[in-house]
């Protein structure tokens, strides 16, 4: 595995030197974050050189005054630093930076909580009462991951942590769980009406110049009723959903890389578990159950101590969809659980700050990731990268109505996949192929559908992505080994989405 790893992270640093010495200096970033991920496994140092060299490039360019604003005119190499330092400065004013960072930060200080109650265990105990095998702790793994369809911060970091003992207790390797989660965690908020994915798709497709109709005719306002009409064209989430329910019901064989380490798990002794490391808090379900409650109803409805709020709700399905706010629900419940904790006396006084704390410092190298990729999507919007993929697709000959929604899912995928990044290249897709789709007559919500598809295949096969880094913390696992061990069944989703669009590109 090790020397095909090598092979093709040559292959994708020789890329980048190619597309250096042709001029196509977009695209080097990106194939050198990946070439030497896949080499060295890391998920920090890789785009912290991508960076760099993406750096190098435009200071050799000559910068901009968007990039360099105080050195543009500099000698190289001394405008590069300039232009990182503005970039940073650039991307710590991003608000949907600052919204991800606060989120994480909050999900991060929640789940600590739940586990330093012992709710988190008191679940676990649960499960393992009615969980007597290796099958059944996958299948629950799978199941219970939809009860955390708000957000996929929440499922990766929430599931990880309940099921990671229980899992370790029956042989399953942290691979093949950390795979059962990338099955669900994203494929799920993406196709279910009430989630983060939704609404921040939505009110993009909603935001469209000159508005998009509904079947009545009537321009359509809603971020939910927007994105409602994509849900049944999301081919690779629902492939993701039911190749996880094969999976963990044995119904296909795992592939190499998950058989090498089904193969070299270790099964944990609990009598040694017991001797070498102090128990678990025990906790009772209702330490686990009432905060997710709480954080579920604040997500949906974030004002719930707000009286004029209630009087102007009108309970209708646009109203409550258009109101569901993420950071407001996990913020509340997190207020909520500290209060609720300390008052019944759950976590001691003394201990219940240095929880929220640490479950805060948990999140820390998350953060340093996602910033680093944020600060390549800069340098690459600065070197030209999507301008330059749209440019390549104009002129082909067998672009039509048929082609489109399959060319923008497969483009789109690969796009986050190489970047890591996935709303941010659908806010900048989402007028591009709305544009397309009419001046063509392709389907417009079957590529709607297409093109969020990609990003969401895009942000569960990228090896670096903020999900995948999540997951691998709550399943303490090695990132680079969950995004090379999964990325096999990513590809047959990719395989047979790209058919399906094809597909439905002919019949609709």
């Amino acid at each position: 595995m090790k020397s095909i790893s090598t092979i093709i992270g040559v292959a994708l640093l020789f890329l980048a030197g190619l597309c250096y010495f042709i001029n196509w200096h977009a695209l080097v970033p990106a194939f050198t974050v990946l070439g030497i991920a896949i080499m060295t496994r890391k998920a920090l140092e890789p785009l912290i050189i991508g960076c760099a060299v993406g750096f190098v490039l435009l200071a050799m360019q000559g910068g901009s005054k968007e990039f360099f604003p105080e050195g543009e005119g500099m000698i190289f190499p001394l405008n590069m630093f300039d232009g990182m330092f503005s970039s940073i400065s650039r991307d710590a004013h991003d608000q949907g930076l600052i919204w991800v960072i606060l989120v994480c930060i909050l999900y991060g200080a929640f789940v600590q909580l739940l586990v330093a109650s012992g709710g988190i265990n008191a679940v676990g105990k649960y499960s393992e009462n009615h969980v007597t095998n290796k099958k059944q702790s996958l299948i629950m793994t799978y199941f219970l991951s939809f009860f955390f369809f708000l957000d996929d911060y929440l499922s990766a970091l929430s599931i990880g942590n309940t099921m990671r003992p229980i899992t370790d207790k029956f042989g399953v390797s942290r691979e093949k769980l950390a795979l059962v989660l990338s099955f669900v965690c994203v494929p799920l908020t993406i196709i279910f009406p009430i989630s983060t994915w939704t609404i921040f798709y939505g009110t993009q497709i909603a935001a469209i110049e000159g508005g998009v109709l509904n079947s009545a005719g009537k321009v359509i306002t809603s971020p939910i009723e927007a994105f409602l009409g994509t849900i049944p064209y999301n081919f690779s989430a629902w492939i993701s959903l039911i190749l996880g329910a094969l999976v963990v019901f044995q119904l296909i064989p795992d592939s190499k890389a998950i058989k090498e380490a089904e193969a070299n798990v270790k099964v944990i002794d609990a009598d040694v578990v017991k001797v070498k490391k102090k128990p678990a808090k025990e906790g009772k379900l209702v330490y686990f159950i009432l905060p997710l409650v709480i954080l579920i109803w604040c997500t949906i409805f974030p004002y719930p101590y707000d009286s004029e709020y209630w009087g102007s709700v009108t309970f209708s399905s646009e109203s409550i969809f258009s109101s569901i706010d993420a950071l407001r629900g996990i913020a509340t419940a997190c207020v909520f659980t500290y209060l609720f904790y300390l008052v019944l006396g759950v976590i001691k006084f003394n201990k219940i700050s240095n929880n929220f704390v640490k479950g805060m410092e948990s999140i820390t190298f998350v953060l340093v990731v996602l910033g680093m990729t944020y600060l390549l999507k800069d340098v690459q919007n600065g070197l030209g990268f999507n301008e330059f993929v749209a440019e390549k697709l104009q002129g082909i000959s067998w672009l039509n109505s048929a082609t489109l929604p399959f060319v923008v899912f497969a483009l789109v995928a690969w796009i986050c996949w190489a970047t890591g990044s996935n709303w941010g290249i659908y806010a900048i897709l989402v007028p591009t192929t709305a544009i397309l789709s009419r001046t063509i007559g392709a389907d417009f919500w079957l590529t709607q559908g297409a093109l969020a598809s990609g990003t969401v295949w895009g942000a569960a096969a990228c090896f670096f992505s903020d999900n995948r880094v999540l997951t691998a913390q709550s399943c303490k696992i090695d990132m680079m080994k969950h995004g090379i061990s999964q990325f096999p069944y990513q590809l047959v989703i990719f395989g047979i989405s790209s058919i399906m669009y094809l597909i439905a590109g002919f019949i609709l």
